[in-house]
């Protein structure tokens, strides 16, 4: 498999980021801002292999200059936290060769950027790496200008303003009586499903270039979810949470955190089991059978009588060795009677059940997750409602000093503003906040969740039995194959002996150097 690397932020001057700064670092150039007045130096940084800006058709040649077009870009946004472009940090592939990425790289940035009327100004690293190290060359970046072009060469607006419309068409008004407003992109540059197509794009032109050369590495775009890969999302704890578990206090989201750790490791555990029973299921049926040896319980008793033989050679220990050994015979066969496994068939079935039931209780835990997480946002949405409404109703009641009780209490507001959207989609039939209902639903998925863990418990007790068998299988087909030969048991038997006649030695008096 590939390293497939595609990821794209945006640099903003209201994080304190500079245009011209950020492309010099790229290019490994000199550029002066004449929006700041300051200059950027990066001619010494070194790795840069190809620095060039690809213009649409209807640009300027003049944006060829990497200081005038960011310059341009600088100068055309007035907003003092205005987001200034795009910017791409895409791995190359080290199974292609640099020139082969560059021409990757220029492919991708004219079939699928410029063809969408982008600015890109692409830049191609190759930093040094140690000996040992994995080559890892990038591109890093491209950087697109957020604010579109227009048809003249002219610079067109990143935003526009719709009206807001009611379901049967009529503008929605203020409390002034004025149309509502909103801002909506110009262009699809932003959009999520143009970012995923870009996504899908490159690995799609990689994927072509390994099967042109032969290769068996693929690369895929998709997230775990899309590529089938099951596992149970986290729950957003919070610093509050997080702080108190810091401290060794147990909290709800917290041990629910745990659990879903839990499960996805035994999820990758029972995966692992069965594709070992799945592999080692005819090779264990061919060693039954050729020993004689009908069930796997008679299997592993071989397996036992061979340790059992090895403790004999011991000096000493080898009644509590004997003891230890018979203890775990017994509880594995205890097991397999009890789970009435005879065959390696029987035993990858068994295991494919215990798949099976974790998927489902995976499954009941994703489903009371959703509507825990539902719950939650209401009765948190409800509880800062009525802690914020007495700010509220103070600011509703004001005649002066209105402003500055705004700017006083602005969190507070906020707070009460968000928490009125959310209980205003969610009232009842009635037009009522359902308090009850929410925490009768709280309480019943609590519930729900203490039961799953119940269920985590006895799946992880048979995950273990059967991971103790496999450990039993390995190390019995290991013996067969290996074998233990006579002058190897008499070195043990050797040792033990040395061992022993250290143990029982009889120890010199210390005199320190004075005759008695």
């Amino acid at each position: 498999m590939g390293c497939y690397h595609f990821h794209l932020n945006q640099l903003s001057r209201g994080k304190g980021q500079s245009a011209i700064a950020s492309a010099a670092y790229r290019a490994g150039a000199k550029l002066e801002c004449t929006y700041y007045g300051e200059v950027s130096d990066y001619t010494r940084k070194g790795g840069v292999v190809l620095a060039e800006i690809h213009l649409p058709k209807q640009a300027p040649e003049r944006l060829k200059d990497r200081e005038t077009l960011w310059n341009e870009v600088e100068w055309i946004e007035g907003n003092k936290k205005a987001q200034l472009a795009h910017s791409f940090d895409i791995a190359l592939m080290n199974e292609f060769s640099m020139e082969e990425n560059i021409e990757l790289a220029r492919r991708f940035v004219e079939e699928q950027l410029v063809a969408r009327g982008m600015i890109a100004d692409l830049a191609i690293h190759d930093p040094k790496k140690g000996k040992d190290k994995i080559p890892n060359p990038h591109m890093q970046h491209i950087m697109v200008p957020i604010r579109p072009l227009q048809e003249d060469g002219t610079w067109g607006q990143k935003q526009k303003k719709v009206p807001v419309l009611t379901p049967d068409g009529q503008p929605v008004l203020n409390q002034k009586g004025q149309p509502v407003f909103r801002a909506v992109h110009t262009t699809d540059w932003s959009r999520k499903e143009t970012l995923e197509e870009l996504r899908s794009a490159w690995a799609r032109m990689c994927n072509e270039l390994y099967e042109e050369k032969g290769l068996t590495e693929r690369v895929d775009a998709r997230s775990y979810e899309e590529r089938g890969i099951d596992k149970i999302p986290m729950v957003h704890e919070g610093p509050n949470v997080q702080a108190m578990e810091a401290r060794g206090i147990s909290t709800t989201l917290g041990s629910l955190n745990r659990l879903i750790r839990a499960l996805n490791d035994m999820k990758e555990r029972a995966k692992n089991l069965l594709q070992w029973s799945l592999l080692r299921q005819s090779q264990l049926m061919e060693r039954m059978l050729f020993l004689h040896q009908p069930t796997l319980a008679d299997y592993l008793r071989n397996y036992y009588d061979k340790r059992n033989a090895v403790t004999e050679s011991y000096a000493y220990g080898t009644q509590k060795a004997k003891n230890t050994n018979l203890k775990q015979f017994a509880e594995t066969i205890r097991f397999l009677e009890e789970q009435d496994v005879r065959t390696p068939e029987q035993l990858t079935e068994k295991i494919q059940e215990l798949d099976t039931q974790l998927k489902e209780v995976s499954q009941r835990l994703n489903q009371q997750l959703s509507a825990l997480r539902s719950v939650n946002s209401n009765l948190y949405a409800m509880k800062e409602y009525f802690e914020t409404r007495p700010v509220y109703l103070e600011l509703k009641n004001k005649y002066f000093g209105r402003e500055k009780f705004k700017e006083e209490h602005k969190k507070e507001l906020s707070g009460y503003y968000r928490s009125e959207r959310i209980l205003k989609e969610n009232l009842d039939s009635r037009g009522k906040i359902p308090e009850g209902q929410w925490k009768r639903e709280a309480d019943s998925l609590s519930e729900e969740i203490a039961a799953l863990r119940k269920e985590d418990k006895r799946i992880h007790a048979m995950l273990r039995k059967y991971e103790g068998i496999k450990n039993h299988v390995e190390a019995l087909m290991a013996e067969e194959d290996e074998g233990v030969s006579l002058p190897e048991t008499n070195k043990r038997e050797h040792a033990t002996e040395t061992k022993e006649a250290v143990r029982t030695m009889k120890r010199k008096k210390k005199h320190h150097g004075m005759e008695l």
